[in-house]
């Protein structure tokens, strides 16, 4: 295979991303002419957003399905370790690097007991040593405390931005590393499904498809191995038949990468072509690079909008003041008047601060009351189960099924929580509305999704087992004799010859009810058991639930009050500078006021061409638009 040292690492950016900085160096051009350097931090800001990118792609699937080498295979570089008896056990994303790299994130060795959950560490570790963390056999009940590893590579694919992120496989998706991957899925950009041809979709991975499509606005399904099993094409038509069925809006794209690995070393276009991969890789560039770059763009339109209505606010006061004198006066009143309204939302007992402190407040109690009905539900609805039921009978079935809804319930508790904290911004950002367009806050959670269960150390495991066949003979012959002796007993008592039949046909009955007996207070015992397992595996999971809501609802907190904060004191610094050119406006004499007012033509003038770019942009940004120039 070819070394990931020696791919080209040159890559354009579209023209729509193009277009887009080059309206961003304009409009900050002009902000550092009108000395606005806070709107020049804000553009600058946006430029680095749109430059550098994060696409997060969740690369998902049952055990030994063929993640890891999907993902070799895509960017040619043996970034994932692969073999017949290894398995992923840690989240494992690759970026785009100009030099191969590799990083560990570890927690902290007390980060299990600490009441506050530390971020984990940062540590570089050599490119050849990533197997000896990433893998199940290396790193078993990941003594290392591997919360992710992170690869950088100089891949084409990846410089615009695209991180595909190998999940953990230990277990398939009934374990309790699902829970870490369907907690990632609301923050994902897309999730690529790997299913290999030896058979048709099972209950389990349709059921996590529908969970992932409910989401995830992009789901792709990846056949694998399909040089290995002839009989590929009729299992690709019975999973399209059950995605159908299951009303799943999915594609089902074929590839071999053993194929796709000769290709490469052969230099073989056509075997590539064969190989499934140059489709695959075209959906990923175009169906979720290409929208994700899109939305990108619109983005940095709007800060280039709202930066240069700022701008153009300032000139058109100073030329009312100075075209209308004799309404110069009723100018400057209003606009101290607005001065005042934006004084009054920088300070602390400002509107927007009150609206934000009791939405975090009520939202916090609301999730938290979400995630324990839940919770409570999930208890319910198992108490009934294994009181119906055995657990040695159905705790092999039960157990997957069990991780499996707690991951999804927890997902779910984090889907409202970001739904929920979008509406706040918007009511938060009302009280802007009166000054200033587009100043609503737009949510970054990237990345946090992946702290999921990641400290769950408990499982719901449950080791029991029925009565022996020697132990129900012990127990049923025990029984018996009491029997027999008491009956002998009682015989003795009364002075009554009652014979042996009578007392060993009483031991008999003694036996059996003494057995009977026995094995229901076992089963009990397994019961109550069950019960115990899962409602320690269930507490373990609340609490790190819990934990991790309340840090995102921190961070949600911060994002907010930093966001609407600078905006803030932007639409101070506007309004002031509004002000201050009106009432010079105000003082310029007559012969004075007529050269200024073709200066100040001038730079409207120029800015109304920025606004007509931007506008021009922003159509061309359209989601229908970007959708049919990439098809």
């Amino acid at each position: 295979m070819t070394d990931i040292t020696t791919t080209s690492t040159t890559t354009e950016r579209p023209v729509l991303v193009e277009n887009a900085l080059g309206l961003i160096a304009q409009a900050k051009m002009a902000a550092e002419a009108y000395e606005r350097e806070d709107l020049v931090t804000r553009l600058a800001g946006s430029r680095a957003r749109l430059i550098d990118p994060a696409f997060h792609i969740l690369i998902v699937g049952e055990f030994k399905q063929g993640k890891s080498s999907l993902v070799n295979a895509l960017l040619n570089a043996p970034v994932c370790p692969v073999d017949d008896d290894i398995a992923t056990s840690a989240p494992t994303a690759v970026r785009y690097a100009q030099e191969p790299s590799a990083a560990v994130m570890l927690w902290p060795p007390d980060a299990s007991d600490a009441d506050e959950k530390p971020d984990p560490v940062r540590q570089e570790i050599p490119v050849d040593q990533i197997q000896h963390y990433v893998t199940e056999t290396a790193n078993p009940g990941n003594e290392r405390r591997v919360h992710s590893v992170e690869i950088g590579v100089p891949r084409q694919l990846l410089a615009n931005g695209l991180v595909l992120v190998d999940t953990p496989g230990v277990g398939g998706l009934g374990s309790v590393h699902s829970s870490i991957t369907i907690g990632a899925l609301p923050m994902a950009d897309a999730v690529v499904f790997v299913s290999d041809a030896s058979q048709e979709f099972s209950e389990p991975e349709l059921h996590f498809l529908k969970t992932a499509r409910s989401m995830c606005p992009n789901v792709l399904c990846v056949l694998t191995k399909t040089d290995f099993y002839p009989e590929w094409r009729k299992i690709r038509d019975l999973d399209e038949g059950h995605l159908r069925d299951a009303k799943i809006k999915a594609d089902i794209l074929p590839v071999s990468s053993s194929l796709r690995t000769q290709a490469l070393e052969s230099d073989d276009a056509e075997l590539d072509g064969e190989s499934g991969f140059p489709d695959l890789v075209r959906y990923l560039q175009q169906e979720i690079v290409a929208n994700a770059e899109a939305f990108s763009a619109r983005a940095a339109c709007n800060d280039v909008s709202s930066v240069v209505d700022q701008l153009d606010a300032k000139f058109q006061a100073e030329r009312q003041a100075l075209d209308q004198p004799e309404k110069a006066a009723d100018l400057v009143a209003g606009l101290e008047k607005a001065k005042e309204r934006a004084d009054r939302l920088r300070g602390q007992a400002a509107k927007w601060q009150q609206t934000l402190g009791d939405g975090v407040g009520d939202l916090s109690s609301d999730i938290d009351h979400d995630l324990r009905s839940r919770i409570r539900a999930i208890l319910q609805e198992t108490d009934v189960v294994i009181e119906e039921t055995d657990p040695v009978d159905m705790w092999e079935e039960f157990e997957p099924w069990l991780y499996r809804r707690a991951g999804e319930d927890v997902a779910n508790n984090y889907k409202v929580l970001q739904g929920r904290a979008e509406e706040l911004a918007e009511r938060v950002g009302e009280h802007f509305s009166e000054g200033q367009e587009n100043v609503t806050a737009g949510l970054d959670l990237g990345g946090a999704a992946l702290d999921v269960n990641q400290l769950v150390q408990v499982e719901a495991d449950l080791e029991v087992k029925r009565m022996g066949v020697r132990e129900s003979m012990f127990t049923g012959v025990r029984g018996g004799y009491m029997g027999v002796i008491m009956f002998s007993a009682l015989g003795g008592m009364v002075g009554l010859a009652l014979g042996p039949l009578l007392p060993v046909a009483a031991g008999l009955m003694m036996g059996r009810k003494s057995l009977k007996d026995e094995k229901q207070r076992q089963l009990n015992n397994r019961r109550a058991q069950g019960k115990n397992a899962v409602r320690k595996y269930l507490d373990e999971v609340s609490f790190v639930a819990g934990k991790d809501t309340r840090d995102r609802l921190r961070q949600i907190q911060r994002q907010l009050r930093d966001h609407y904060s600078t905006r803030a004191e932007e639409l101070n610094r506007s309004l002031a500078e509004s002000l201050k050119s009106a009432q010079h406006a105000v003082q310029t004499d007559q012969s004075a006021r007529q050269g200024r007012l073709r200066d100040v033509d001038a730079e409207l003038g120029r800015i109304r061409n920025l606004k007509k770019a931007v506008r021009e942009l922003s159509k061309e940004l359209e989601p229908a638009a970007v959708a049919s120039a990439s098809v």
